[in-house]
């Protein structure tokens, strides 16, 4: 009898500290909307849209926006290399953001802060920052070619950026963005 006790005691005890280690490794994954939502009566940076999408295109391949070493280039390194979401007008459902902040659209600046956090491993740029302006008018020179069909339509991502071989979903009562693990 004292073995099954120490036995089921045991076990429990293991699965409370799997639980308790899960939700703290989805709980660093979560981002919080705030980040990637541009906040009421900010301004964007305003400059000619040909400047904008010259910087853009420089920004796009800048690994020193992540600290990790990343650039928007190492998962999107062509017009092709976006999810089929990207076919569509922002702003648009993106599983991952979903996943990840619990919002049902996001925005071309927003997905800009989103990879900023989530691929890239970094801070959101600043709201009013010349480079968060140029990246988005990067994105959408890319997302108008794609919806005018000038890319093929690809699901074809690279490995560093697919999404966790897990699913994940909302915990009721808890807020959006904050999530536990479903295997």
């Amino acid at each position: 009898m004292r073995k099954t006790t120490k036995l089921v005691l045991g076990s429990i005890a293991i699965v409370v500290v799997a639980a308790a280690a899960g939700g703290y490794i989805v709980w660093s994954k979560a981002i919080n909307p705030r980040h990637i939502t541009r906040p009421a009566n900010s301004e964007p940076f305003s400059a000619d849209r040909a400047r904008l999408l010259k910087e853009g295109v420089a920004r796009h391949d800048d690994t020193s926006l992540s600290p990790i070493g990343r650039s928007c280039n190492t998962c999107h390194s062509d017009e092709n290399s976006y999810n089929e979401t990207f076919n569509r007008p922002f702003p648009h459902y993106v599983q991952s953001v979903r996943f990840k902040t619990g919002l049902s659209q996001i925005t071309a600046e927003g997905m800009v802060q989103f990879c900023m956090i989530s691929a890239m491993e970094g801070r959101p740029l600043p709201w009013d920052s010349e480079t968060l302006a140029a990246l988005t008018a990067f994105v959408l020179e890319r997302n108008r070619k794609a919806i005018g069909g000038l890319s093929s339509k690809s699901s074809m991502l690279n490995e560093t950026c697919a999404e966790p071989p897990f699913e994940m979903t909302l915990v009721p009562g808890q807020r959006a963005g904050i999530q536990s693990i479903q295997r």
